[in-house]
């Protein structure tokens, strides 16, 4: 259980109408990303930097320098205007027919998750801490955020965040055969052969794709999963009833944990880490260092994006923290992540980090690994 497109109950209807505008945003994306993007730094320094220098009388040496002298050419406003809009456009695209459905949505995850025959479960708590800059921002420009939550059978959140990642990760070249759970599980099976886990934790789960795939690989298993947002997770638990997967949901901060010491034999998040502020994730690195058993594995994946050859390359893959509701995009590729990891309680022998590529498509994932002593 792999794949971004599989299909089940809790997916939209969709027109032909509906298909064909996403795929022509898809096309685009690829477009933008495949063929314009990749252009920047040559506008940066024909165009951007020649400006600045002409202007300020010195090169560029800051990032707020990089950043002002690629608004300097006009190459890269274009390129810029455009991808804004595009993102803009996917939430329109996938959207319109998440509201059309939304009653026979919104009736099959009541069915499924209260059904006399559910595997899983899901737990909620109204006083969850919300961590900074989760509530109060629309990250990926998604409507209402990631913890949108309307009414008591409110899954709006995960439905957009499902329908809208999968559009935006065609876009950006990932194959229909690509997971980030996917590519974990390819690194576990390299590094980690003997591993055989009988109680995971997700820190972060959003629609729970990951959760249900972990839950498919070791069908026996305890799977938990967490996050913050109640849609989200109300749309989760009945994504995994419905494709017959046994997931536990909790709403749940990853820096405040209630599970007790030891409690799991791997720990993983997915994406996760540069969705959340420097202080947050320190506090979730101890939350799950401490909650896993010894012996046990400590897994982050993230976007592979910290290795950059250049200050002009690395200011130029900020464009999200401007644009695109990413508020710790700089904080995730310019911390010591490993320094962390060691002040969570890792020793420097049992940390490693990789850049691994995808299943399927082009680009690459982050993985930072800590085994508890």
């Amino acid at each position: 259980m792999k794949v971004r497109d599989l299909d089940h109950e809790l997916l939209p209807r969709v027109t032909q109408e509906d298909s064909s505008r996403q795929s022509a945003i898809v096309a685009l994306r690829r477009l933008l990303n495949r063929h314009v993007r990749p252009h920047n730094i040559d506008h940066y320094e024909r165009e951007g930097e020649p400006a600045f220098v002409a202007r300020h009388g010195r090169k560029p040496q800051s990032p707020a320098d990089v950043e002002t002298a690629l608004f300097a050419s006009a190459s890269y406003r274009r390129w810029s205007a455009v991808n804004r809009a595009v993102q803009e456009i996917i939430w329109l695209s996938v959207g319109e027919p998440i509201y059309r459905d939304q009653p026979r949505m919104r009736a099959a995850a009541r069915r499924l998750a209260d059904a006399p025959d559910r595997k899983g479960a899901l737990h909620l708590d109204p006083d969850v801490i919300q961590p900074p800059g989760m509530a109060d921002n629309d990250v990926h420009l998604q409507p209402g955020g990631y913890t949108m939550d309307r009414d008591a059978d409110d899954i709006i959140a995960g439905s957009l965040y499902e329908a809208g990642g999968n559009v935006y990760s065609f876009g950006q070249g990932a194959g229909k055969a690509d997971s980030k759970a996917g590519a974990v599980q390819r690194f576990l099976a390299e590094h980690h052969p003997d591993v055989r886990p009988a109680r995971i934790l997700e820190i972060g789960c959003s629609a729970g794709a990951a959760s249900a795939a972990w839950a498919a690989c070791w069908p026996e298993a305890e799977v938990h999963a967490i996050d913050v947002g109640a849609g989200m997770l109300r749309y989760a638990h009945a994504r995994a009833e419905a494709l017959g997967v046994p997931v536990i949901f909790h709403q749940m901060n990853g820096a405040h944990l209630t599970f007790p010491d030891g409690s799991f034999d791997l720990v993983i998040s997915h994406n996760l880490l540069h969705e959340i502020g420097r202080g947050e994730r320190k506090a979730m690195f101890r939350e799950a260092a401490r909650v896993a058993r010894p012996g046990g594995l400590v897994i982050h994946q993230d976007i592979a994006l910290r290795a950059q050859p250049s200050l002009v390359h690395a200011v130029e893959k900020r464009w999200d923290t401007r644009f695109n509701g990413e508020v710790y995009w700089t904080d995730y590729t310019d911390d010591d992540l490993v320094a962390d990891m060691r002040a969570a309680g890792f020793d420097d022998g049992s940390l490693s980090e990789h850049d691994v590529p995808a299943i399927q498509g082009w680009g690459a994932w982050y993985i930072l690994c800590g085994v508890r002593r």
